[in-house]
């Protein structure tokens, strides 16, 4: 799979992404990591949807410059239309993990048009409720950047590793690992603190592309009621449990994800599916 690496100026920072070089033409789709994760989570999903143009976004990269205006769902969900625009994309399909789900839901409200086919994994309309072991982990990990305390690789390794089952390989750990070490910690904490007082309950109803909600049966973040709520919320959804799967399931069922990722953006519906 060839990749082409790719940097977007905004106002005061940038925007980087990488993009797949497709094998036939297909409607883009657009990757949004989590937080604590990172672009390489989609390498499997991009390799699998080798018949259109994927464009994994790097939510990280505004860190490198003036994040004041970019830290948050709202401005992140602005610097990815700004990417859109940019490379001349009129109608993508979005698939969105977490953090990188509660934006993709604000970009999907937003500019409905531009969104063809939504996926949203492991994430809700908002944060209430997520569970108590992983809150814990993120309360810490705030508390301790705005205190002024670096981020101990130990304390990133325990955040990271809630977010699946099992570890994979040491390269592709340590790859994981050194994506949020070298993140400005108060821009990670600043968009972790706009996400958890975004409610999108009242937006739901404007997302109108038809909509995968899918959740691991492991996820340690977020409970059944949250993809309740989206199920619910927006007009043409439908959501499935993975068993064994955890929080980012694009990881440790890679291929089941996958395949479930191309059925919702082709015209089978997904096994499954309630």
């Amino acid at each position: 799979m060839e990749i082409d690496d790719r940097t977007l100026a905004l106002p005061g920072t940038s925007l980087s992404y990488h993009v797949s070089r497709p094998s036939a033409p297909g409607t883009p789709v657009v990757l949004l990591h989590p937080w604590f994760g990172c672009r390489q989570f989609w390498t499997s999903t991009m390799e699998h949807l080798a018949d259109r143009p994927c464009y994994a976004v790097d939510l990280y990269s505004p860190a490198g410059g003036d994040w004041t205006a970019v830290a948050g769902p709202t401005g992140l969900a602005g610097a990815v239309r700004a990417m859109l625009d940019a490379e001349g994309l009129e109608r993508v399909d979005v698939v969105g993990n977490s953090v990188g789900g509660i934006v993709s839901q604000v970009l999907a409200s937003s500019v409905p048009d531009r969104v063809r086919r939504l996926v949203l994994v492991g994430t809700g309309a908002n944060t209430r409720g997520a569970l108590p072991g992983f809150a814990a982990a993120v309360d810490r990990w705030i508390a301790a950047v705005q205190n002024g305390d670096t981020a101990s690789r130990a304390a990133v390794e325990d955040t990271v590793g809630l977010l699946f089952t099992g570890r994979p390989d040491a390269a592709t750990w340590e790859t994981y690992v050194q994506a949020v070490l070298r993140t400005d910690p108060a821009y990670l904490a600043a968009v972790l603190g706009a996400a958890r007082e975004l409610d999108l309950v009242p937006r739901l109803a404007d997302i109108t592309a038809p909509t995968l909600v899918v959740r691991g049966t492991e996820d340690q973040a977020r409970g059944a009621e949250h993809s309740a709520v989206l199920a619910s919320g927006i007009p043409d959804a439908r959501s499935v449990e993975m068993p064994g799967a955890g929080h980012s399931p694009m990881v440790d069922h890679p291929a089941e994800f996958a395949e479930l990722v191309a059925a919702h953006l082709g015209d089978r519906a997904p096994a499954g599916a309630r």
